[in-house]
């Protein structure tokens, strides 16, 4: 059995602070499968230079809000705040990649776990969201930001 070791990243707290859903319901006509759309995912980091703690905010949508298909609409924003110990001697790729690779999924599970919570007493049952590529998601997020330059 493996004894885990405690990471210098902690968290102080995570919440949802801006929810919309919706459920569209299904034509007598309609024949496509129900849910069957594409998911947005967006985040950003912030942090005080002279602080060691950070925060994460992270949106998801769900269905075309302006075409939605048969199924739940929804955009979900959640927040997370971290601390990193201070006398860790991380470097900046170190600290990147324990924000980018321990933070931001934490935040996205929590969106998962709220959203499985709402749809599940919701028309169509519970709602799971899929589980994503994180690699290409921040390879995307790297080159949204070198397009933005």
């Amino acid at each position: 059995m493996m004894k885990p070791k405690n990471s210098p990243l902690s968290l102080r707290d995570i919440y949802i602070i801006a929810t919309n859903l919706i459920a569209v319901p299904t034509p007598d006509d309609y024949v496509g499968e129900i849910n069957s759309f594409t998911i947005e995912i967006d985040f950003d980091l912030y942090q005080d230079p002279d602080d060691s703690q950070f925060k994460i905010m992270v949106s998801v949508d769900g269905n075309d809000q302006d075409n939605p298909v048969p199924g739940y609409c929804f955009n979900i924003v959640a927040e997370g705040i971290f601390d990193i110990e201070k006398e860790t001697n991380l470097t900046p790729q170190n600290k990147d990649a324990l924000l980018s690779r321990s933070a931001i999924p934490m935040v996205i599970g929590h969106i998962r776990s709220y959203l499985s919570t709402i749809t599940g007493s919701g028309p169509f049952d519970k709602y799971l969201l899929p589980v994503v590529d994180f690699n290409d998601l921040l390879h995307q997020k790297e080159e949204e930001k070198k397009e933005a330059k």
